[in-house]
């Protein structure tokens, strides 16, 4: 196993996937031309995409290579994930040209192309002959959560690996090693619903939208001003998650002019890496504000279910006292949260419409029970 040069494995970033990490690291060793990564969002996948790809352009372990690959910023390292919906016919050019396109650091290049079943007909045919006759010096990743999506012709000519689905154990166990309580941990890992990506980011960034939530199940009282006060509150929660994505993309682009610059790179070579990460960013701003929605909509189905299941039953929000609903409004509720999953998915709604109009289909509730301490 590669190890930088303060002996710390790199692969201990994926948990509970030893069976998937052994694979790729025997695959590094002697690589084929291409492999098919296969498991579910959150699952580690990601990470161990980066971790192979570090393997595979520093077999030595080198650490500031392994570092830069990580970051997803290493000029032999070119990930490929455009903010659309659709990897077009253009983005596959841009895979092709990059393939035959030579190291600038060493022996080989990574390509690694997340959310893969994205690849329309198109842009899948255009990569079949580069699939078939790729050049030496090139190994093709391609990361999906839905293989059968992907041309057969495509997955014939890769080498599969695949990724389990982590429990809440396994996610527990990790957010533990990683520092935190064991009892917020086992929450964590119980809302994070298998994806320790998840649970890390309702640790951090999302902590807030779903507290916001949570707190409208628990305040709503019926009034129309209430339901505009947990709107406005919920609005709040959203753009401070915001914020704090935008300030940390700024200083990673700053970081990143920093070190091309005194890596002396060619400008060429710096201008198509500061062009990825900002691609890389405009994806993520993208989907930030629609996860922390989908986030803070879940967290209201997990209150409601909570209350419709009843005492018999353990909680999730085992942080909070379970609401007080008879059947019908716990069944209605859910109703709402479905209908206001269905709206952000098909018709990209007014923000605060959207809000107003869910936290209206909701009913007054009361709660009752212990509860941990709030962090």
């Amino acid at each position: 196993m590669a190890t930088p040069a303060s002996g710390q494995p790199k692969w201990d970033r994926v948990v509970g996937q030893e069976k998937a990490v052994a694979l790729l690291q025997r695959a590094a060793e002697r690589p084929v031309h291409a492999y098919l990564l296969v498991g579910p969002r959150g699952s580690g996948i990601e990470e161990a995409a980066r971790c192979f790809a570090a393997a595979l352009v520093a077999p030595d372990g080198d650490e500031r290579a392994w570092d830069l690959s990580l970051r997803g910023v290493h000029p032999d390292v070119v990930e490929i994930d455009p903010p659309a919906n659709q990897i077009r016919v253009d983005d596959a050019q841009v895979i092709v040209d990059e393939v035959y396109r030579s190291p600038l650091e060493g022996d080989r290049k990574v390509i690694v192309v997340f959310d893969a079943e994205r690849m329309n007909d198109n842009a899948s045919n255009k990569l079949l002959k580069t699939l078939e006759e790729p050049p030496a010096s090139a190994v093709l990743v391609l990361v999906t959560a839905g293989a059968d999506q992907l041309l057969p012709t495509i997955r014939s000519r890769c080498q599969r690996v695949d990724f389990a689905f982590l429990g809440p154990d396994a996610v527990a166990a990790a957010l533990a090693q990683s520092g935190v309580d064991p009892e917020r941990a086992r929450l964590l890992a119980a809302l994070g619903g298998g994806r320790i990506d998840r649970a890390r980011a309702i640790d951090g960034r999302l902590g807030a939208v779903r507290e916001a939530f949570v707190d409208t199940a628990a305040t709503l009282d019926g009034s129309g001003s209430a339901v505009a006060q947990r709107a406005e509150a919920v609005q709040d929660a959203l753009q401070s998650a915001l914020a704090d994505l935008e300030a940390a993309q700024a200083t990673e682009a700053e970081e990143l002019t920093a070190e091309l610059a005194a890596a002396g790179y060619p400008d060429r070579t710096q201008r198509a890496q500061l062009k990825r990460l900002e691609e890389r960013h405009k994806r993520q701003h993208r989907y930030a504000r629609t996860e922390a929605l989908v986030e803070g909509i879940t967290a209201l189905e997990t209150m409601y279910r909570d209350a419709l299941v009843g005492p018999a039953t353990d909680t999730l929000n085992t942080d909070r006292p379970r609401l007080v609903l008879d059947a019908r409004a716990a069944a209605r509720a859910l109703d709402a949260c479905r209908a206001a999953r269905h709206a952000l998915a098909e018709h990209n709604p007014a923000e605060p419409l959207l809000l107003e109009r869910l936290f209206l289909h909701l009913p007054p509730s009361g709660h009752v029970g212990a509860s941990l301490p709030r962090r």
